[in-house]
């Protein structure tokens, strides 16, 4: 699965509000800040097969941007 663009742009933009994100199955994701006081919630292009956990968002969109077209497996 390549990720869209935009769906790098929603990750960068969730990581502002906080590093730990949990993706569902489904093309939802939504997060909340440590202080359960922000809320987002974003419907990308992508279809997850499964759901995973992302440690440290930063972290991962800083190993995704190394690679031209990066291809995610699950």
């Amino acid at each position: 699965m390549n990720l869209s663009n935009e769906t790098v742009s929603v990750l960068k933009n969730f990581a502002t509000i906080n590093q730990n994100l949990v993706i569902k199955s489904g093309s939802n994701i939504s997060t909340m800040s440590a202080m359960k006081n922000i809320v987002a919630s974003a419907e990308v292009k992508e279809v997850f097969p499964t759901e995973f956990a992302i440690y440290d968002l930063n972290e991962f969109l800083a190993a995704l941007s190394l690679f031209e077209k990066p291809s995610l497996d699950f």
